[in-house]
This record gives structure tokens, C-alpha cells and sequence, in this order.
């Protein structure tokens, strides 16, 4: 049997900064024969381990990569297998177009999975921001782009009323949030509304034009598809009041004759073509088509889908004949800012109102009076829900059977009379 012995015969140190590795000079004797070995002291893997070298120029390369690698911290490195060692190679090839180290790019790689907690999602997580974050997108403010969509509307034509509504509810909302569109979150325009001092009308009111901001953000490329935050904003809830409340014919004959001469035909038009308030300030003397007994309520001027025709019954032709124009806006104050224009056509109706001892204005019954008497009147709801570009559901559902059939020719029998003769043809009717 061949026996194999070792002696240490020294011990020598390589150094390398703080690091020291230790080469241990052995002779082994092998059936007789004594042959040198050169044993490393490798520590990098936290145990001692030998490594084992026949040529002392390999044992004292070995000993100085080590130690090398010891001096800057590189433990774990120092102890990669051939297999490793390529894998590191190749990862170092793909850091190369960063401007990261190695090390920065685990830490960051491991941050991101401690976030995401499965690696698959990593670029599909950095897909999403790309495409949702400002700095990504083109540069415009919220007040630009809601500049850039009333313009657009303005360019389509829309009417004057309509620009300014769009102007006054978009002008709050873009000085509150003065940042890119797409750094607006669901939860900054939900505070937002519901911390309008408003009617919930109102709020709801802002809610929709907010949201066309949104969407006219998206269609331009300023926010991605499908992130229109006001989306999955609520409207404003409460009891909601549907009571429809009207003006009887003797009441409506006392504000005709009350009525100012500019104000007049608001009334009239209002009480018996059931025109909507927004509709009869953006109203041209040209719409009114007496000769066709119709008023052209075009799209841009109205709230329905479409343009349509409203009637002129023959009473509302009497009262419109003596005051007809050419030309010119309806009322004469429809060209003025939005807030003013507002301000006098309350103070219209309310002077009409108490001068008819009729105060307070009942908000829209002129409308209301309109849907409610002309269907009593013809009992034909399809045919009312078209002249006052409502849906026949609105209309059954609202102002079926709020009056008598003989109420409602009443209604459209008031003439322009002396106020007493108007009441006692009403009270006859």
C-alpha cells in the first residue's frame, strides 16, 4: 500500500492592502517520493477552505487574486465558480448601455420587486409609467389645453352662452390644479367638486364640463386612453326634487303684462315654445320664423342632440308680431360677459315677478308650463317631447296629467289683451 505523507515546512503571507493570504508550503511523500504542494487559505466563503497547487507561481497568483479581491470587498466574488464568474461577465455586458454599477442595479432590481413581488412585472410596471407619466407626455398645462378645447369649440361655431359656461366652470378647476393634465388624480377632482359652494345641480353641472376637458385631453395625446380621472368621480347625491312646478294662465297673463319690453319676448318664448333659458339668450330675431309659425333651435345652441323646430302656437304669434326684428339677438343682453348676462336676467325676472306680486321666480316653470300645457293640450306626448327636444320618457314621466285638457287650452288662448280682460278669458276657458 502506498502511504502519503505531509509536512509543513513554512508559511509565507501575501499582502494586499489590509488583506492577507496565507500559502502554506507542503511536502508530500508518495511511495517514497517527496513532492512539493502549495496550499491557498481561502476564507472569502466565510470557512476555511485549501486550495491545493503543484506549481508555487500558481499558488502565489491565486493567493494575490484573493487577496486583491478581499482588499475592496469583493468576498463573494472572490469565491465565484468558472460558471459564475461568466454569468457575472454577462451580466456586466448587459449593464453596459446604463450608467449604473452592478450593485446599484441589484439594490434597485431588488427595491422593485419588493414592490411588485414578482419579477415577470417589472416591465410591464415600467410600460405603465412611461406611459402615464407627465415628463413622458407632450408638455401642456391644464389651463392650455382647456384654453385649446373652447377654442376648438368657438372654431365649431358654438354659441356665445355655451363658451362662456365652458370658460367660467374650466377657469376654477385649471387655477386649483396648475400642472400637467396627466398628474391630476381621481382624488384631487373629487375633493375638488365636493367642495364647490353650489347646488348639487351645479356641481354635477362642472363635473361634465371637467370631464370633456379630460376627454378632450386624452383624444390629443395629453393623457393616455382610458384614464380620464373624473371617470370614476360620483356625482353629487341627495334627495333630488322632482317636483315640477308651473304658472297657472292667470299668473303667466300677469307676467306678460309686467314683463319690460326687452324682456318681454323672453317670457313669451319661454311660457309658450318652452324654450330653455340657454336657448333664448343664445336666440337670433332670424330663428323666429313667425311666417313658418317655428323658432330653429340649432345644436350648438341647444342641449338636445339635435337641431330642432318649436312651435309658434297662434297666441305666441300675437304677442311676438308687434316686437319682431330682423335680425339681432333676442335679448338684447345676450352679448355681455357670462356673469353679468346672469346677473341681469335674474334681475329681469324678478322685477317681472314683483311687479306681478308673483315673487319669488319659480325656477324654470315657464318650461315646465310649457311640457305640462301643451301635452294636456294635444295629449299627443311623442309629438311634445319633439317641439321641446326632450325624450318621450321625460315627458310621460314628468308632465302627463299635471293638467286638465281645458287647463291647457287655456293656456295657449292668453292673448295680449288688458291684463283683466287676459284673466277673465283664462277664468272663462
Amino acid at each position: 500500500m502506498n502511504r502519503t505523507k505531509a509536512k509543513k515546512t513554512k508559511v509565507e503571507t501575501v499582502h494586499v492592502g489590509n488583506a492577507r493570504v496565507k500559502i502554506y508550503r507542503r511536502v508530500r511523500t508518495v511511495a517514497g517520493n517527496a513532492y512539493p504542494t502549495f496550499e491557498v487559505c481561502d476564507f472569502t466563503s466565510g470557512r476555511r477552505k485549501l486550495r491545493s497547487f503543484a506549481d508555487h507561481k500558481a499558488a502565489l497568483d491565486e493567493a494575490m487574486r484573493i487577496a486583491r479581491l478581499l482588499s475592496t470587498g469583493d468576498a463573494v466574488a472572490a469565491s465565484m465558480s468558472g460558471k459564475e464568474a461568466a454569468s457575472f461577465g454577462r451580466c456586466l455586458e448587459l449593464l453596459r448601455t446604463t450608467t449604473d454599477a452592478p450593485e446599484l442595479a441589484c439594490a434597485r432590481y431588488a427595491e422593485a420587486i419588493g414592490i411588485l413581488g414578482n419579477g415577470d412585472l417589472l416591465t410591464r410596471a415600467a410600460t405603465f409609467y412611461m406611459e402615464r407619466h407627465p415628463n413622458t407626455l407632450p408638455q401642456i398645462t391644464l389651463a392650455q389645453a382647456a384654453d385649446e378645447m373652447i377654442e376648438l369649440r368657438r372654431q365649431g361655431k358654438a354659441s356665445g352662452p355655451y363658451l362662456n359656461d365652458l370658460r367660467h366652470r374650466t377657469t376654477s378647476f385649471t387655477k386649483a390644479f396648475a400642472v400637467h393634465p396627466a398628474s391630476v388624480t381621481t382624488a384631487d377632482c373629487q375633493r375638488f367638486f365636493d367642495g364647490l359652494a353650489s347646488a348639487a345641480a351645479t356641481k354635477n353641472a362642472t363635473r361634465r364640463v371637467i370631464w370633456r376637458l379630460f376627454d378632450h385631453c386624452e383624444s390629443r395625446g395629453y393623457i393616455p386612453k382610458g384614464t380620464n380621472p373624473v371617470s370614476d368621480t360620483k356625482e353629487v347625491g341627495g334627495k333630488r326634487d322632482d317636483t315640477v312646478v308651473v304658472w297657472t294662465a292667470e299668473e303667466m297673463a300677469r307676467l306678460l303684462s309686467h314683463a319690460s319690453p326687452s324682456f318681454l319676448p323672453v317670457v313669451a318664448i319661454g311660457g309658450f315654445a318652452g324654450l330653455r333659458t340657454s336657448e333664448i339668450m343664445a336666440l337670433d330675431w332670424r330663428d323666429i320664423r313667425l311666417a313658418e309659425r317655428s323658432i330653429k333651435v340649432t345644436s350648438r345652441k341647444a342641449r338636445c342632440a339635435g337641431t330642432r323646430l318649436a312651435p309658434i302656437t297662434d297666441n305666441l304669434a300675437a304677442w311676438l308680431t308687434p316686437l319682431a326684428k330682423k335680425s339681432g339677438p333676442l335679448w338684447p343682453c345676450a352679448e355681455t360677459a357670462w356673469k353679468q348676462r346672469a346677473k341681469r336676467f335674474h334681475a329681469e325676472q324678478n322685477a317681472a315677478a314683483a311687479a306681478a306680486d308673483l315673487l319669488p321666480w319659480r325656477h324654470n316653470a315657464l318650461r315646465h308650463s310649457f311640457c305640462s300645457y301643451r301635452v294636456a293640450a294635444t295629449q299627443d306626448v311623442p309629438k311634445t317631447a319633439l317641439e321641446a327636444g326632450n325624450s318621450a320618457t321625460t315627458i310621460f314621466k314628468h308632465y302627463r296629467a299635471l293638467a286638465t285638457e281645458a287647463e291647457g287650452r287655456a293656456w295657449f288662448n292668453i292673448l295680449p289683451q288688458q291684463a283683466e280682460n287676459v284673466i277673465l278669458l283664462t277664468k272663462v276657458a
